[in-house]
This record gives structure tokens, sequence and C-alpha cells, in this order.
């Protein structure tokens, strides 16, 4: 990698992570040229916020020959970061490294940075980047070995939204089992034609009456039918997390606490089916809706 990127020495990039603290992590992409050093690893950790699915971090050094060509080296770290963050829409984005004189908030506007203290003499040309302003709270410490920047530490600060925004409750409408088919034999078997005469004055039609009869006789109907809970939300809720989805919990919920592997491995793999649907259903709806926002 160094002689890719025109140098004979020094630089590199490097990445440790604690096998206790997670162990899937990946390389999902790197690069190095003249203008940019950085790579992008894709992780879970075992203890993560529930409106996270995954962290992507990147660690990136922009070198100070790159002062020429600042946008350039700038934008090869937003295209790809960018691809990134729309194949993984619910991850968590840390960028992390020595940028010297470039500044990724120029690329990146959401970005806060977290450090606020030198790095380096009495510049700060290392910080952290994410998209939350107060997600770590920074503290200097001394160099390692040799090094000419100072050691920082992060400590996590972020409040979860579960914690952060209160519950909101809400009263659904449930339509059990076979409530579709009695709501359509009550409207076959309905004589419409009294609604019409209802709102027959002098010959002449009051349509607003008319409308307003039929409506309510419909929500009745739909009364009749169908019944209605209080549910909560909360604010780290997925959106595409359906009763399906729930029930599949339970199920595999039971399976565990029953101790039947065999019935926790189909219901392990029936959720998972499960989830792939839901999600596939929940994109295509959010895709038909900006597409119609978009013709109309």
């Amino acid at each position: 990698m160094l002689v890719e990127g025109g140098k004979s020495r020094s630089g590199g990039l490097c990445v440790y992570i604690r096998d206790a603290q997670c162990w899937n992590a990946r390389l999902v992409y790197q690069q190095c040229s003249p203008l940019a050093e950085f790579m992008i690893i894709k992780c879970r950790p075992f203890y993560l916020s529930r409106e996270f699915s995954s962290i992507l971090l990147v660690a990136a050094y922009i070198p100070p020959s790159s002062t020429t060509n600042r946008s350039e080296a700038l934008y090869e770290l937003h295209q790809h970061i960018s691809e990134q963050q729309t194949a993984h829409t619910d991850a968590f984005l840390i960028l992390a490294g020595d940028f010297n004189h470039a500044n990724p908030k120029s690329v990146f506007p959401q970005l806060h940075g977290h450090i606020n203290f030198p790095t380096k003499g009495k510049n700060i040309l290392g910080n952290v980047y994410t998209p939350h302003s107060g997600a770590y709270k920074a503290l200097p410490l001394p160099h390692m070995g040799a090094s000419d920047h100072t050691t920082v530490m992060l400590m996590p600060a972020y409040r979860p939204k579960v914690k952060a925004v209160r519950p909101a409750k809400k009263v659904v409408r449930v339509w059990p089992e076979g409530s579709t088919e009695a709501l359509q034999d009550c409207f076959a078997t309905t004589d419409w034609s009294i609604f019409k005469q209802a709102g027959i004055y002098n010959d002449i039609t009051d349509h607003q009456e008319y409308t307003e009869t039929v409506t309510s006789y419909t929500r009745k109907c739909i009364d009749d039918v169908t019944v209605t809970k209080p549910i909560t939300l909360r604010a780290n809720q997925k959106p595409w997390l359906t009763g399906d989805v729930h029930r599949l919990l339970r199920e595999r919920n039971a399976a565990f606490r029953a101790g039947n592997e065999a019935g926790l491995r189909t219901a392990r793999a029936n959720l998972s089916r499960g989830i792939r649907v839901v999600k596939r259903e929940h994109s295509r709806r959010m895709a038909d809706r900006f597409t119609r926002n978009h013709h109309g």
C-alpha cells in the first residue's frame, strides 16, 4: 500500500478491535492513493443500541501533500462512504483519522467532530466524526511511544433514543380473521338507495348529507367487524416491525425457553425469513411512495 500511495516510508493505516467487544469485523473497502488512504470496516459489537444495525468504522489518512488536491481527496472519501451508507442505512458511522488541513465537514456537513483540543503541536490534525453531536466525550492522553500525535480516548456519551424519547401511546384497529368477508357481506346486503332517498329534499339531493350518511354507516360497519387496541410506540422501533415479526419472535423465545433445539432452529429460520420478507415489502412501499411524490 505504501508503494501505491507514492511513499517510500511512513504512513499506512491500522485498526485494532478487541475480540471481547466484537469478533465479526470485516473489511468492506480499502483504498490507497497519493490523495488519500482509508479503509472501511463493518462490524457489530456485542453491545449496540437497538436503533443501529452495525457500525461503519472508517480510518482515514490524508497526507499533507494532498493540500492542493484537498477537494479530490475528500471526494474519494465521500463517494465510498456514501456507497456503504446506502448499503447499510441503519449503520452508525465513525470517521476517524489524520486529515491534516482537510475538513471532512465540507463534504459531510451532517457529521460532528468530537475533538476540540490540539492533537499535534497547536493544531487539530486528527479528529473523530459521527452523525451525533453528543456521541462521545474526548480526553487527551500522553503520546504512545515516539509518536508526535496526542493519544485520544473517547468515552461513550450517546444516549439511546429509547431513553431520550418517551414512548408514545396509539390506538390501532385490528382486523380479526374473517372480518373482511363479514364486511363484504354487510355491504352486499345493504340497500344503498335508502341513503340517497334520505338526502333528497324537494327533489334536490343534498350531497353533503348524502356523503356523511354513507360515511357514518360505513364506519359503523367497520367498527362492528373489527376491534381496537392500544399499542406503545418506542423511538427505537423499526418501521418494518410488524405483527407477524412479533409473532415469530414470540415463537423463537418460546422454543428457547422450552429447550427445544429442533424447534429453536426452525423458529430462527422462520424469523430470519419473515424479517427479509417484511423488509423487502417496506422497501417496496417506500420506493412506491417516493415514485408517487415524484410524479405527483
